[in-house]
This record gives C-alpha cells, sequence and structure tokens, in this order.
C-alpha cells in the first residue's frame, strides 16, 4: 500500500515540476508587455541615472584576480565607456544654404525637397509651420539648415524656408 502513495506522490511531483517549467517558459517567452522597457529579450535592467551605486564593505573579494586597476572588468556605473565617450552628443554643423523643388510634408515634423543630387527630407520646428503650409508643392525653394551626426546617421534640421523667385 505504501508503494503505491509513494508512486502517486512521485507522479504528482513529476507533473508539478513539468507545469512549472512550462508556466515559466510560457511566461517569459510569451508576453512583450512586461519587457516593454527592454528594447531586446534579454537586455538587462538600467538604473535611474541619479541611483548611487550600492556599497558594501563586506565585500572582500573585489581585488583578489582583477585587473590592473582592481575592478575585475567590471566599470562604475557613473563611468562611461571609452567607446561611449565619442559619441555621446550628436556634432551639430554650421548653417547650410541650398536650393531645390519643394515636394511638401513627409509627415507632421518634415519636410521633403528634391536636389539635384536627390531628394532630402529635413525635420522643422513648429515655429516654420505657416511658412511651409504656405509654399505650393513643386514650388523652387532656398533653404537654411544644419545637420547632426551621430554616428552613421545624419539628420537635416531646417531653419529657414523662401520660395525662389
Amino acid at each position: 500500500m505504501t508503494t503505491m502513495k509513494s508512486k502517486k506522490k512521485s507522479s504528482l511531483i513529476a507533473a508539478s515540476a513539468v507545469l512549472l517549467a512550462v508556466m515559466m517558459t510560457a511566461s517569459a517567452c510569451g508576453s512583450d508587455n512586461a519587457n516593454s522597457n527592454n528594447s531586446e529579450q534579454g537586455s538587462s535592467v538600467e538604473q535611474p541615472s541619479n541611483a548611487a551605486p550600492e556599497t558594501n564593505s563586506n565585500n572582500t573579494s573585489d581585488n583578489v584576480s582583477g585587473d590592473a586597476e582592481g575592478n575585475n572588468g567590471v566599470m562604475d556605473p557613473g563611468t562611461a565607456s571609452p567607446e561611449a565617450e565619442a559619441s555621446t552628443a550628436p556634432e551639430e554643423s554650421a548653417v547650410k544654404t541650398s536650393e531645390g523643388v519643394f515636394v511638401g510634408q513627409a509627415d507632421t515634423t518634415s519636410v521633403e525637397i528634391d536636389l539635384p543630387e536627390g531628394p532630402m527630407v529635413l525635420q522643422f520646428t513648429d515655429d516654420l509651420t505657416d511658412e511651409i503650409n504656405s509654399i505650393p508643392s513643386d514650388t523652387k525653394v532656398q533653404f537654411e539648415y544644419t545637420e547632426k551626426t551621430s554616428g552613421d546617421v545624419t539628420q537635416y534640421f531646417l531653419k529657414k524656408l523662401e520660395a525662389k523667385s
């Protein structure tokens, strides 16, 4: 009789373990809502920039087998990596002037202008909205803009737009 109870108990434990594994897998892989702040699966949680790193005076293994700086290859959260320092802020160019054919608004914050080299999309601010709305499509225009480059991405920002007569 005890062997019958132990068999039921072991099969119940096995079934519970399988059910638990399926539930954990489903919750980890099945919902993007839980990880909506992460850009990709498996990414780490970021601390706010104002969070202070925790210090633990009982941690004696920091300098046991670390690198020359004694940090075991782990950087202090307040220290930027050498790669990040070079590309933290986009570089803005001086104001440039060009001419082209005004195509129209590409969306609510950008316009398209055809240049001899090809189309150019420029971001604009609200203060240029009335000026942009007053220029019909296929009109020759002269415009001023700046470029901001961050890594290999370049954005163009419209500063002034006027119809050319």
